[in-house]
């Protein structure tokens, strides 16, 4: 414990002077607010998730994994969707990605993989070596199969799905377990809306970061300004803790799809978007995966503790607030 709470001490001591994060520089921050469908009691004791009639406050953060604050947003690259649930028993922070897998399972690969993907690191005038990377980590071919599809390059924020990779344990007040893992699904209305989910070709991606690089960013304001309010569903995948040895895969691995034939989603919520936050107050948030609720626990500790002190540790070297 000694030894921890100086380490501790030391990162506090190294962020002292602020800095940009390694990684999800640009992205840009809205409030909106969040409620269930029906009640979840039977699953969860996590207030937010049991009264329909509640509706809990959110701050989202959508951002560009890859480049710095003046890259384009329809570049190649994966998104970040984190959601802040501001609920009566504390923050709940659920960070999701526009994929549904991760480049890693081996936590302790995290560095070479901040690392290869951080523009930060790199000599002027070269790219990160990102096939490199591939070459020695295989397992990450199932997210750069969906990276270099039409997927990988988007233009609005509103149409993005967000997934939580990681696979969490919801308990309910008599103590039973289940295990879930949530997407967040924009609401299209027509064909048209439909369409714009499956992402951009790559030549209108191109066209965009020299027309219009800050297009994603700038979808989003005049949505709020102008359009409707953007708002997605949330939806769960469930497994029983029984199913987890005999479902074939490795359940809790985050490179690994849930097969939806077999774990199908299940609407539980919607999420509505009212406000666009500045980019100072955008700049301050720090979402860490332990900012958890009584009924919710981390299901794969080992990747997601060492996540969140990566996490925690970015928000610290920047001064922000978590």
């Amino acid at each position: 414990m000694t030894d921890f709470l100086l380490l501790e001490e030391i990162c506090e001591l190294n962020g002292a002077n602020a800095r940009p994060p390694l990684l999800h520089q640009k992205g840009i921050a809205s409030k909106g607010h969040f409620c269930p469908y029906m009640s979840l009691a039977d699953h969860t004791s996590a207030w937010f998730l049991r009264d329909p009639e509640v509706e809990t406050p959110v701050t989202v953060r959508f951002s560009k994994a890859m480049g710095e604050l003046g890259s384009s947003d329809s570049d190649r690259d994966t998104r970040g969707f984190s959601v802040r649930f501001h609920t009566k028993q504390g923050h709940y922070d659920l960070i999701c990605h526009n994929f549904p897998v991760y480049y890693i399972n081996d936590p302790a690969k995290f560095p070479q993989m901040a690392r290869t993907l951080s523009f930060s690191h790199q000599e002027y005038g070269s790219k990160p070596d990102f096939w490199s990377f591939l070459a020695q980590n295989p397992e990450a071919m199932n997210l750069a199969i969906r990276l270099y599809s039409n997927q990988g390059t988007i233009k609005s924020y509103r149409y993005m799905e967000g997934y939580s990779v990681n696979t969490y344990g919801w308990i309910n007040e008599q103590g039973k377990e289940v295990y879930v893992r949530y997407r967040w699904n924009p609401c299209c209305e027509g064909e048209e809306d439909n369409e714009k989910r499956k992402g951009i070709s790559y030549q209108e991606a191109e066209f965009l970061a020299g027309f219009s690089p800050d297009c994603c960013v700038s979808d989003l304001v005049f949505a709020l300004e102008e359009r409707g309010l953007p708002a997605y569903e949330l939806e769960v995948q469930m497994m029983e803790p029984d199913q987890v040895e005999r479902c074939g895969f490795d359940a809790f691995s985050v490179t690994q799809l849930w097969p939806e034939e077999q774990f199908p989603y299940m609407k539980i919520g919607k999420m509505t978007l009212e406000q666009i936050l500045s980019k100072e107050q955008a700049n301050q948030l720090c979402f860490v995966p332990s900012n958890l609720v009584p009924g919710i626990k981390f299901a794969n500790e080992a990747f997601l503790r060492i996540m969140d002190y990566a996490h925690k540790d970015g928000g610290r070297q920047r001064g922000a607030r978590k």
